[in-house]
């Protein structure tokens, strides 16, 4: 019976030394291991051990994604609830810092700010179909409080990104974010986790108003989207309509497969852009 008990007593102490290291960082199955290992006078982690106290961890409330092969703690149940007042007086305090103090200082206080996420409501999940609400919520919630994301890829590559907003597109998902300064489309398909930053950003998104005529049967035809209104239409058979907020990879594309019946008018930037894709594709024929 004592010895039941020293064992179950050391199991729990090991689960605690997995936990234990596991918020000092987010690490490989490899890199456990040695971490682990290193304190040991023999070697008593390996593979199996450490999945099972993982798991043990998982059981007991503890969120642990794995994500490009790494362990990331992003949820404690006993962990620290921080309030939106706690959030503005530490980005107050991170201000201060970048603003008065040396580098060296900043270095330290960033490290703590890490820290501090790993023991509080750290917001992080992974990319997948069973988890797109969550997924959804935490890339809105982002966009609401004008906080900066990093979109982890598949290909092992981190973006940090300012989001803009989720669209749906042909039965696929998209994360629609700037990156450095350069709005992209990213298809949630090559991301396999999100992580939402603490560091906010001052970027205001205006939805930008497209202008352009259809002609002919298809200006007869056409149905309007939800951000389209008709501004014109004339007895020879036109339409002008106003497109507002459709992001500007998707529009082209619908706008390009409408051939020489639709022609954009407003802004110059999309029209120059819609003659440099006619001329790209034409140019890979040989017609220009």
């Amino acid at each position: 019976m004592i010895k039941e008990s020293l064992k179950k007593n050391l199991s729990s102490m090991q689960v605690l030394k997995t936990l234990q290291v596991l918020l000092e960082g987010n690490f490989t199955m490899q890199e456990l291991i040695k971490k682990l290992n290193q304190n040991e006078e023999t070697p008593v982690f390996n593979n199996s051990v450490i999945s099972k106290y993982i798991n043990t961890c998982r059981f007991c409330g503890v969120d642990i994604p794995k994500i490009h092969n790494k362990y990331f703690v992003t949820g404690m149940p006993f962990g620290l609830e921080l309030t939106n007042s706690d959030v503005i007086l530490l980005e107050n305090l991170q201000n201060t810092v970048r603003e008065k103090m040396t580098s060296k200082s900043l270095k330290v206080f960033d490290k703590f700010i890490e820290k501090l996420n790993r023991y509080s409501n750290k917001k992080l999940a992974r990319v997948e179909k069973s988890s797109y609400k969550l997924t959804a919520e935490l890339f809105e919630g982002a966009v609401a409080d004008k906080r900066k994301i990093n979109l982890m890829m598949k290909s092992k590559q981190m973006l940090e990104c300012i989001p803009c907003r989720m669209i749906e597109n042909k039965g696929k998902t998209y994360f629609d974010v700037y990156v450095d300064g350069k709005e992209r489309l990213i298809d949630s398909n090559r991301v396999s986790g999100i992580e939402v930053l603490t560091q906010k950003h001052i970027k205001n998104f205006k939805d930008t108003s497209v202008i352009f005529e259809l002609k002919g049967e298809l200006a007869c035809r056409y149905t309007l989207r939800e951000n389209e209104q008709i501004l014109a239409q004339s007895e020879s058979g036109t339409m002008t309509i106003s497109n507002k907020g459709e992001n500007k990879d998707i529009l082209l594309s619908r706008l390009l497969r409408y051939d020489d019946k639709c022609e954009i008018l407003n802004p110059i930037e999309y029209r120059e852009e819609m003659k440099r894709i006619l001329s790209d594709a034409l140019g890979n024929y040989g017609a220009v």
